[in-house]
């Protein structure tokens, strides 16, 4: 079997801001400091001139929550990019008429994080105190916004963490394989960043209790995000994402924690600080050779030689699944 390379992104951190205090988050770098993207002319020349030339095929909405930004449709509206996606917690609901718009002006996929089935399960999660109704209203507005982003007519998926126990896993797979029956969305299962090892585990089991076989792998160019397809044994299908700890020398070469690195290079993301935007291509060190004006960037070898390495990817063979 041979798999695909996906084209690299640009990951948007359009708020450091959340409505969620997820557990396992691991808050993609410093979120404290992150400020609100303004879709002004500063924010679509930054954006242009990094897709441009990086050669980038995909621009990736984050956070944050990028859904609770007050300005959300503008900024997809000033990004010139065939494909943008936006990744959310999914906890406000937008309507069809929403997703819709967003649709339009250019948006061309949902992702959505649902890791629990229960209001009791979505409460364990949480490091803030919450009400059982406020669970059950967020639950609520996930599998709305799950409903009507596919109603849209967006590409959409749901990625799920393998945080804490195979039933727990099965029981959010078997609460979404139902409504994927009807709405065609993808699904996929993803690693606990702050436990690998037991995250891993989980996965394989899962994978194992469905009789799932594999049917393809996708592997990001000039990043660490490989994932891969699974039919299990009754056609429901899903996928699984996992770290195959790349490492980009001139960002990882000299690490001193690259031994204890689950990440590796995960790719370039995007964040707005002091008033200009700001490159990081490291979510756990702060030092000016991981993040630094964008402008910086574009002129480093760091820029020079990931340009080069997305260039040269090439379709390769699957590498054996977890």
């Amino acid at each position: 079997m041979e798999g695909t390379i996906a084209k690299p992104a640009l990951r948007i951190k359009v708020t450091g801001l959340c409505n969620r205090s997820c557990g396992f988050c691991n808050e993609e770098g410093d979120m404290c400091s992150i400020g609100d993207v303004i879709p002004d002319g500063a924010f679509t020349e930054c954006v242009q001139c990094l897709v441009e030339s990086l050669g980038l095929g995909r621009v990736m909405l984050t956070g944050g929550e990028p859904m609770i930004h007050p300005n959300l449709k503008e900024i997809v509206r000033s990004i010139d990019c065939p494909d943008i996606s936006v990744t959310s917690n999914g906890v406000r609901a937008f309507s069809v008429g929403d997703w819709t718009e967003l649709k339009e002006l250019g948006l061309r996929m949902a992702v959505i994080s649902i890791h629990c089935a229960t209001p009791e399960s979505f409460l364990q999660l949480e490091t803030q105190e919450h009400s059982n109704d406020w669970a059950t209203k967020a639950l609520e507005a996930q599998k709305s916004n799950l409903v009507a982003a596919s109603q849209s007519g967006l590409r959409v998926r749901v990625n799920t963490v393998a945080y804490q126990s195979v039933d727990q896993t099965m029981g959010v797979l078997n609460w979404l394989s139902d409504l994927q029956m009807i709405h065609q969305f993808e699904i996929r299962l993803l690693n606990d960043l702050s436990d690998i090892e037991h995250s891993q585990l989980v996965i394989t089991k899962v994978c194992q209790q469905l009789h799932a076989e594999v049917i393809g792998l996708e592997r990001r160019a000039g990043s660490s995000n490989a994932s891969t397809k699974w039919r299990s044994a009754s056609g429901f299908l899903f996928s699984t994402k996992t770290s195959i700890r790349y490492f980009f020398e001139p960002v990882c070469g000299e690490c001193l924690n690259r031994e204890n690195c689950h990440e590796g290079f995960y790719g370039l993301r995007l964040e707005r600080r002091q008033s200009s935007y700001w490159v990081r291509l490291c979510i756990y060190k702060h030092s000016s050779e991981v993040l630094m004006p964008w402008r910086d960037f574009l002129c480093s070898d760091a820029s020079k030689l990931l340009k080069e390495l997305c260039d040269k990817e090439r379709v390769k063979k699957a590498v054996r699944s977890p």
